[in-house]
């Protein structure tokens, strides 16, 4: 890749670049005859991860906006890559551009016609890629991590690079970046068929990566599912969480958290399971230890649970009743009293 030469460039000039993966996730909901600059700007200003603690030590779009407001302009240049047939794509750079034409369009003080850049001529595809991941993959705004998977798995199937290349290229490692391919090929594969128009979810991506756990894959097959029942699963929300994603395995394995899972879902499905594993624990327990813990939690009662008592019908006093019952019938064989 040649250096480039630094110009400014007028704003109407430059082509946002519609492929890059940020902006094509969101587009693909519009048709693409009615693309416009404000459908581009909310795929922009869309946020850049999926994760809700992510954006707090990343460059979101409003504060990238006061900084170039604040610092009348850009320090970087944005990077372009000129064309055989003389048009200007931005390969990096796409919100910095559109901010710019933003606020020209709106006239806010100053001078935003035109915006410096690094114009290359003629890049090649594995340019334009490695530009992309070392901007987006491994920047200070990554791409989210569906938008990640995706031009991943493009680079591998669609372009044929290789693997090693592609780790070399965003700076991860084999591991991660190979189920982050495999997780967007079953995502695309078990998900999206079952999704109408505009219900399409990638924020559910972070769930198909669990997926490629060969123990949660193990666990889904052994009992006669697939990967569509698990995108149904993921779509209809009865695994919520990443960490619902990982029980799987033990809720699968036990008969009565299956069937609560199935019917209601993993959060009630692992109660189920904490359930047994209480009973199973206070089996244990010798009788004695039993009634000197039932001693010090009688002991130890709060008024505001005595008030639950009293509002759960009854069902704690008929135990409490029953057990007295119990003990008092093992005092007499105890003690020999009649």
């Amino acid at each position: 890749m040649t250096s480039g030469s630094f110009q400014n460039l007028p704003i109407d000039e430059v082509n946002l670049d519609t492929s890059n993966p940020r902006i094509r996730r969101f587009l693909e909901i519009y048709d693409q005859t009615e693309i416009e600059d404000h459908h581009i700007g909310l795929a922009l200003n869309a946020p850049s991860s999926d994760s809700p603690t992510a954006l707090a030590d990343t460059t979101t779009p409003s504060r990238l906006r006061e900084s170039i407001i604040a610092n009348r302009g850009i320090r970087q240049p944005i990077i372009v890559d000129k064309r055989s047939d003389g048009s200007l794509v931005c390969i990096e750079g796409n919100t910095r551009l559109w901010i710019y034409r933003d606020l020209h369009k709106k006239g806010a003080k100053g001078d935003w016609s035109t915006i410096p850049a690094l114009v290359h001529e003629g890049l090649e595809n594995e340019s334009i890629d490695a530009i992309r991941l070392q901007a987006h993959l491994v920047g200070p705004r990554p791409w989210d991590a569906y938008s990640k998977a995706r031009y991943l798995h493009e680079l591998q199937n669609n372009e044929l690079m290789p693997l090693d290349r592609i780790v070399a290229l965003c700076g991860g490692n084999q591991r991660d970046v190979t189920r982050s391919i495999q997780a967007y090929a079953d995502m695309e594969e078990f998900y999206r068929p079952l999704c109408e128009p505009g219900e399409f979810d990638a924020e559910r991506f972070s769930g198909f990566v669990e997926y490629q756990s060969p123990r949660v894959q193990e666990a889904i097959l052994t009992n006669g599912f697939s990967g569509v029942d698990f995108a149904e699963w993921i779509k209809d929300r009865r695994i919520n969480t990443l960490q619902e994603v990982r029980q799987l395995p033990a809720v699968l394995k036990d008969k009565n958290a299956k069937a609560v899972f199935l019917k209601d879902g993993m959060k009630m499905a692992v109660r189920e399971l904490d359930r047994e594993a209480e009973n199973v624990e206070l089996q244990k327990a010798t009788l004695g230890q039993l009634a000197a813990a039932l001693e010090s939690k009688a002991n130890q009662t709060s008024m505001a649970e005595l008030r639950s008592f009293k509002e759960d019908d009854g069902a704690t006093l008929r135990h409490i009743e029953a057990a007295i019952d119990a003990l008092r019938f093992l005092q007499t064989q105890i003690t020999g009293d009649a």
